[in-house]
């Protein structure tokens, strides 16, 4: 268990409000990507453009439909967050490049970062598929925030910066493409978005789950903008996920920071950070 640091820099009252901001009322504002200004500017400006050609390649890829909240700029163009608005449901990415010089949106070229939007379905896929399961996860995580005092992201921050898979406010998943139990039930889900339920459920190989290819990281927040992360609330937290038996099966960790994100990058880690996490995940 890595146990963090506590140091005058990290204190709220030092923290520089310029770079940092409370996990309250953080909505993805001031989320910075190098060299984007320039093109965030032209992208703003294209706004529809941009829209469009976001939807429609996600709709000729994967077969999906989004709602897009979000546009920061990168040094090629612009990267567009987006929530998806089918049965299936998940934060990702999409590059739109710019033609900074003659500010025009290159909507043939939209593009997605490698497996990105694939590990996304298929952690979609799982919440759809265990749905009693991951309401379990649900209340424990929410038993957690009103026992110990705790707080987790923003709505608007997940919709405008999220971007890495199925979210909520208190944690996060990720499914890779070494997931074998998953892939039949993504390779259906592919070629037949309307399969129901069952029909995707079928597909599932439980026999070739491996926890280490499905991953669950919690992210807790101490609600008291003063309040360094507690060791004792971390150890508890951990003890009571690690006997709880019907919680999703999976590898987990779980982070516990102070009140506050980075801005730029909306990151929680930081110096006083406690987590128990690679390489001491959970193993469920």
């Amino acid at each position: 268990m890595d146990k963090g640091q506590n140091s005058k820099e990290q204190n709220s009252q030092d923290r520089p409000k310029d770079q940092y901001e409370s996990v309250l009322t953080y909505s993805g504002d001031g989320y910075d990507l190098p060299g984007g200004e320039k093109n965030e500017k032209i992208a703003k400006q294209h706004k529809d453009e941009v829209i469009k050609a976001t939807k429609d390649y996600l709709k000729k890829e994967y077969n999906i439909d989004v709602d897009v909240h979000n546009m920061v700029g990168n040094k090629d163009g612009v990267t567009v967050f987006y929530e998806s608005t089918g049965p299936l449901h998940f934060y990702a990415t999409a590059i739109v490049p710019i033609d900074s010089k003659n500010k025009k949106v290159m909507e043939d070229k939209v593009w997605t970062l490698e497996g990105e939007v694939e590990d996304a379905i298929r952690a979609a896929l799982y919440v759809y598929l265990f749905e009693d399961e991951f309401k379990a996860l649900d209340k424990q995580v929410e038993g957690f925030s009103s026992e110990f005092n705790l707080v987790g992201r923003t709505i608007e921050s997940l919709q405008n910066v999220g971007g890495i898979g199925y979210m909520n406010p208190f944690y996060f998943t990720q499914s890779m493409d070494l997931d074998e139990a998953i892939n039949p039930v993504y390779e259906l889900y592919m070629k037949n978005p309307d399969a129901s339920r069952d029909q995707l459920k079928r597909a599932y190989k439980p026999d070739l789950f491996n926890p280490k290819y499905y991953r669950v990281s919690i992210q807790f927040f101490m609600e008291d903008p003063k309040a360094d992360p507690d060791p004792k609330v971390l150890k508890e937290m951990v003890n009571t996920i690690e006997s709880n038996s019907e919680i999703p099966k999976g590898t987990y960790s779980v982070y516990l920071h102070d009140n506050f994100v980075d801005k730029k990058s909306s990151e929680g880690v930081k110096k006083n950070s406690l987590s128990q996490s690679a390489p001491d995940y959970i193993i469920k």
